[in-house]
C-alpha cells in the first residue's frame, strides 16, 4: 500500500513543465529525506489532493488569501501538466505576496503604525522599507544586518524603525532580537542567571554591550545650540579673566557672570527655538553614543562579576565577534547573528517558513532553542538548514521548493497534532486561518481588485517622511547666530503672551469654580486666540525665514498647498503651516486641484471599463460605481490598513495581534467571531451581498438553482459541492443566494485551511 502511494504521489507531479528546474530538484530532494523517514518508521503518507485543495491552500499560504473565482476557473479550467509549478510562480511574483509576508513580520517585528507623541515619521518609513524589502525579495540575512545594523535618519536609513520599536531600551531590544533571529530566550537572563537554561547573566549583558549604544536623534539644532554654548563661554571667559585680577576673591565677577547667564533666558530661549517644530522631530533617527559603556546592574549578586563592573562586548554562542578598535558594535553584532555560521539564525528562519506552509514547525519551540532541542525529524531540518544556505537566503526560492514536494501538496492531517509528540509531516496539518487570511479572503469576495494597494496611504506616508526631513534640513542648515538672534527677538512678545495665558489660566480657574459659564466660554476663546497669536509669530518669525533660507541654498522656490486641510486647533497651527508647505527633493509633491480632478476621472473610466467587461447595464452603472468606491476605502487587505487596526475592527475580532508582543496573534475561534460573520454587517449589503459585488455578480449569474450554488461554491471555497453538499443544500432550502453564501462563510470550510 505504501509503495502504491509513493508512486501515486510521484506520478502525479511528474512530467511537469518545471521538472527540470532548479525548485523541483530542490523539492525532490526533501522528498527523498522524507520518504526514508517515511520508510524508516512505518509511516503512511497522506494521498495527493487535487486541484481544488492544492489551489486554495497555496493561495492561502502565498497570497494571503483565498483565488477569486476568475483566478479559480482559470486555474481549474487549465490542463497544462505544469499548471501547479507556473501558479506557485505567478503568485511569488504577485503584489498580494508582499502583501501577506508583511503580516508575518509585522507581527514578528511587532510593527505598529503609530506611536504615542510622534510625528511617526519613523513607523512610515519603516513601514515602507517592510513592504520594498518584500516587494525586491530582499535576502533574509541581508534583512537582518540591515535592521541590526541600522542608524541615522529614517528617511536615508528606514531599518532603524526596528531598534525605535524600543526607543532608548536597549537591554529588552536585545532581549526580543535574540528571541526573533536566534530563537534563544535570554530575558530570564537579564535579571539573574537562567533557571532553565545555561545562560549567565554576565552572558546577557556582554551580548547587550554591542547594541547599547544606540540612542534616538530628536531634534535639529546643533547650530543653535552651539551659538548659545559660545555665548555662554564667552561669559565664563570674561569671569575668569576678571577673576584672576579681582580683590575680593572673585565674588563681584561671580555675581556678574550669574547675571549675565540669567539674562541669557537660556531655557526660553531654547524653548523658542524649539517650539516652531512641534512634534515633528521626536524622533527622527538613531545614532551611537561613542562615550558608552555598558556596566553590570547595581544590585548584580552572580559569582562571576561585581556591582558597575564595565562588560565588554562577546558572543554567548558560535564564534566569536571581537570588536576591534573604531568598529561600530552593532555592525559587528549584525554580521555574527546573520551568518549562516550562527548556530540557530538558519534553523530559526527555516523552522518559521516551514510552519506557514504546513502549520507546524519543525522544532516546535523553535523560538526557544536550547543545545538539546531536537527538531522532529533531524534530517529534514539540517537539510532545508543547507537548502537555505545555498539559496543564499532566498525566501522565493525556499518557499517555491517546498511547495513543489508531494509532502505539501498531499492532503491535510486533520488529527490535531499533540505538542511534544513526533509529526512526520506526511502532509500539513489542518488548521484555522489568520486574522489576516480571514480578513483578506473576504476583501476577495467584495473587492473587484482584492490587492489593490492604499495609493493614498503610501503618498500620506511620504508626504510625512519628505516633511519631517524637510524640517530636519532648514534647521540643520540655517545659521545658528541668526537662529538665536530670531528667538531673542520673538522672545520678548512670547514672554508677554505667555505672561497673559497664566493669568487668563488663573481667571479661568476661578471661573470654573464659581460655575460661570459664560465667563468660562469667553475665557476660552481668549486663550485660543492668544495660542494662536503666538502660533503665528512663530510662524513668521521662525518657520517662513528658516525655510526662506534652505530653498534659497538649494536654489527652489516654497510651494504651498492651498488644498491642504489645515487642523482648526491653534495649538497645532505651527506643525500644521509646515505640512502646507513643501520643497522639491522632499517627498512628493501636494496635489493640486488638476491633479485631483484627474484622478477622479482616471478612476472613472477605470469603473467604467470594469463595469463594461462584467456587462453591467448603463443604468445600473451608478450603483456599481459607488460600490467600487466604497471597497477602495473600507474593503482593503490587512497590509493596507493600520497595523494594528482599531479595536473593533473585524481584524481584531478575527484574532489580530496587538503588536505589543512578538507573534500575539489569537487563532482561537470565538463567540465574538462567530456573531459578527452571522450578524455583523461583513455579511451584508454593505459587504458580501452587495449586488456589486464579485461573488454575488457570480452567484446571480448564474442560471440555475445548481449553477448558483456551484459558483457559490467556487467562490468561496474554491472548489464545487460534492453529492452530500447538494443534498444538503436542497434539504435545508437555501434558495436564496444571500442564504447560501451566508451558510458557506460561516462554515468551517471557509475558516481552516486544508
Amino acid at each position: 500500500m505504501k509503495r502504491f502511494l509513493y508512486l501515486l504521489l510521484a506520478a502525479t507531479f511528474a512530467g511537469t513543465a518545471f521538472a527540470d528546474s532548479a525548485a523541483e530538484q530542490r523539492a525532490a530532494a526533501i522528498d527523498r529525506v522524507l520518504e526514508a523517514h517515511w520508510k524508516a518508521n512505518q509511516v503512511t503518507p497522506n494521498p495527493p489532493t487535487g486541484d481544488e485543495t492544492f489551489l486554495r491552500r497555496l493561495y492561502l499560504d502565498l497570497a494571503g488569501r483565498i483565488p477569486t473565482p476568475t483566478e479559480a476557473r482559470q486555474f481549474l479550467d487549465s490542463t497544462d501538466p505544469g499548471k501547479r509549478g507556473a501558479l506557485i510562480e505567478d503568485l511569488l511574483g504577485r503584489e498580494s505576496y508582499s502583501s501577506h509576508f508583511f503580516n508575518l513580520w509585522a507581527d514578528i517585528l511587532r510593527y505598529k503604525s503609530h506611536y504615542v507623541n510622534t510625528s511617526n515619521v519613523i513607523p512610515a518609513a519603516y513601514r515602507r522599507y517592510l513592504r520594498e524589502s518584500l516587494r525586491a525579495n530582499k535576502p533574509y540575512d541581508v534583512f537582518v544586518r540591515e535592521m541590526l545594523s541600522a542608524k541615522g535618519y529614517a528617511w536615508d536609513n528606514p531599518a532603524i524603525g526596528y531598534y525605535q520599536r524600543d526607543p532608548d531600551m536597549p537591554l529588552d531590544n536585545m532581549a526580543l532580537t535574540a528571541r526573533v533571529f536566534l530563537g534563544t530566550r535570554l530575558e530570564c537572563a537579564q535579571c539573574h542567571d537562567h533557571p532553565f537554561d545555561k545562560w549567565l547573566q554576565t552572558d546577557f549583558y556582554r551580548i547587550a554591550a554591542y547594541t547599547h549604544a544606540n540612542k534616538s536623534v530628536t531634534e535639529a539644532f546643533e547650530g543653535a545650540r552651539a551659538e548659545i554654548r559660545r555665548r555662554q563661554d564667552l561669559i565664563e571667559a570674561d569671569f575668569k579673566a576678571e577673576k584672576k585680577t579681582a580683590a575680593d576673591g572673585g565674588k563681584a565677577a561671580e555675581a556678574r557672570r550669574q547675571q549675565r547667564l540669567d539674562e541669557m533666558h537660556y531655557r526660553p530661549v531654547v524653548g523658542v527655538i524649539k517650539s516652531p517644530v512641534g512634534q515633528l522631530l521626536s524622533p527622527i533617527g538613531l545614532d551611537r553614543k561613542t562615550d558608552s559603556v555598558l556596566k553590570l546592574p547595581h544590585d548584580f549578586m552572580e559569582d562571576d562579576g561585581k556591582p558597575f563592573d564595565p562588560v565588554a562586548a562577546a558572543t554567548p554562542m558560535g564564534k566569536p565577534a571581537p570588536v576591534s578598535s573604531g568598529q561600530d558594535p552593532a555592525e559587528v553584532f549584525a554580521a555574527w547573528v546573520a551568518s549562516p555560521d550562527n548556530p540557530r539564525f538558519t534553523r530559526v528562519i527555516v523552522n518559521r517558513l516551514w510552519k506557514q506552509l504546513f502549520g507546524l514547525p519543525l522544532t516546535e519551540r523553535f523560538d526557544d532553542l536550547r543545545d538539546d532541542s531536537r527538531a522532529m525529524i533531524p534530517e529534514l531540518e539540517a537539510h532545508v538548514i543547507a537548502l537555505m544556505i545555498e539559496v543564499r537566503y532566498d525566501m522565493k526560492a525556499f518557499l517555491a521548493a517546498v511547495t513543489r514536494t508531494q509532502a505539501y501538496q498531499a492532503q491535510a492531517s486533520a488529527e490535531a497534532h499533540t505538542p511534544g509528540t513526533n509529526y512526520a509531516f506526511p502532509g500539513p496539518v489542518l488548521r484555522r486561518m489568520t486574522a489576516e487570511q480571514s480578513w483578506d479572503s473576504l476583501v476577495a469576495l467584495v473587492s473587484h481588485d482584492p490587492d489593490a494597494r492604499d495609493l493614498r496611504r503610501e503618498f500620506t506616508d511620504a508626504r510625512r517622511v519628505g516633511i519631517t526631513q524637510m524640517v530636519c534640513d532648514a534647521y540643520l542648515e540655517f545659521d545658528g547666530k541668526e537662529l538665536v538672534d530670531m528667538a531673542y527677538d520673538a522672545l520678548g512678545r512670547d514672554m508677554e503672551l505667555q505672561e497673559k495665558t497664566t493669568d487668563l489660566l488663573e481667571r479661568l480657574t476661578a471661573a470654573n469654580r464659581a460655575n460661570d459659564a459664560e465667563t468660562v466660554l469667553k475665557l476660552r476663546r481668549a486663550q485660543g486666540e492668544l495660542t494662536r497669536e503666538r502660533g503665528q509669530i512663530l510662524v513668521e518669525r521662525f518657520i517662513r525665514p528658516v525655510l526662506a533660507g534652505l530653498a534659497k541654498q538649494k536654489g527652489v522656490e516654497v510651494f504651498e498647498d492651498t488644498l491642504y486641510q489645515m487642523n482648526p486647533n491653534p495649538g497645532v497651527l505651527v506643525s500644521e503651516t509646515w505640512r502646507k508647505l513643501w520643497l522639491p527633493g522632499y517627498g512628493p509633491k501636494p496635489k493640486t486641484e488638476a491633479d485631483l480632478k484627474a484622478e477622479a476621472e482616471a478612476e472613472a473610466r477605470t469603473v467604467a471599463a470594469l463595469a463594461d467587461r462584467l456587462g453591467i447595464a448603463p443604468e445600473r452603472s451608478d450603483g456599481f460605481a459607488a460600490h467600487v468606491k466604497a471597497t477602495r476605502s473600507e474593503w482593503l487587505r490587512a497590509s493596507e490598513l493600520d497595523s494594528p487596526s482599531p479595536r473593533g475592527h473585524a481584524l481584531r475580532t478575527l484574532g489580530q495581534s496587538d503588536r505589543d508582543f512578538v507573534e500575539n496573534a489569537n487563532l482561537q475561534a470565538s463567540i465574538p467571531q462567530a456573531l459578527m460573520l452571522m450578524n455583523g454587517g461583513i455579511v451584508s449589503e454593505k459587504g458580501l451581498l452587495s449586488p456589486w459585488s464579485p461573488l454575488m455578480l457570480t452567484v446571480t449569474a448564474a442560471a440555475t438553482p445548481e449553477a448558483r450554488l456551484e459558483a457559490a461554491f467556487l467562490a468561496v471555497l474554491a472548489r464545487k459541492p460534492d453529492e452530500e453538499e447538494h443534498a444538503a443544500w436542497k434539504a435545508r432550502g437555501l434558495e436564496r443566494p444571500e442564504d447560501l453564501v451566508s451558510a458557506l462563510v460561516n462554515s468551517r470550510a471557509f475558516l481552516f485551511i486544508e
